[in-house]
């Protein structure tokens, strides 16, 4: 996505750069025709890298949010499943003789420790998961902006030279 943006970005300064060039190859009349369109590129290649930047927000976020409702589905299931070896156990403990109701609560024990552990696991995997996005949500957004001003700026500097020739 970051190179795409890249692309993009220097597509549309060489289109402005070889529009201010024209300008100054060109008559009066033509550089300021050229000059003009020049800004107009500026101008198109700032919202384009706009649209950019707002459309790697909005795929950060949900890739963001994808993520912590696949943790989410997890750790019900994780709760599931230990909620079902419960019971199970609980039920064999009750049909069978005093040995086998300790048994029973020793393993009841164990998947309660197991069902934590695993609720553990999962809290850790969606706060990671929300972190990592939100790092990655920000770096392009920074990325972006900062390739958006850089072409902004060198766009400006291209059409006051154009404008300074004529």
């Amino acid at each position: 996505m970051k190179q795409e943006l890249l692309r993009k970005l220097a597509l549309m300064m060489l289109i402005g750069t070889t529009s201010v060039g024209l300008a100054a190859c060109s008559g009066e009349e033509e550089a300021e025709e050229n000059t003009e369109q020049a800004a107009e590129s500026a101008e198109q290649s700032a919202e384009e890298a706009a649209d950019e930047t707002d459309a790697a927000m909005d795929e950060a976020a949900e890739d963001t949010e994808q993520a912590a409702d696949e943790a989410a589905e997890g750790a019900d299931e994780a709760m599931d499943e230990a909620a079902e070896e419960t019971e199970q156990a609980a039920d064999e403990a009750a049909e069978s003789t005093q040995d086998a109701v300790d048994e029973a609560a020793e393993n009841t024990e164990e998947a309660a420790d197991e069902a934590g552990q695993a609720m553990d696991e999962a809290a850790e995997n969606v706060d990671q998961a929300v972190e990592d996005a939100g790092e990655s949500a920000s770096e392009a957004a920074e990325d972006a902006t900062e390739s958006t001003g850089e072409a902004m700026e060198d766009a400006g500097e291209a059409t006051q030279e154009a404008a300074d020739e004529t």
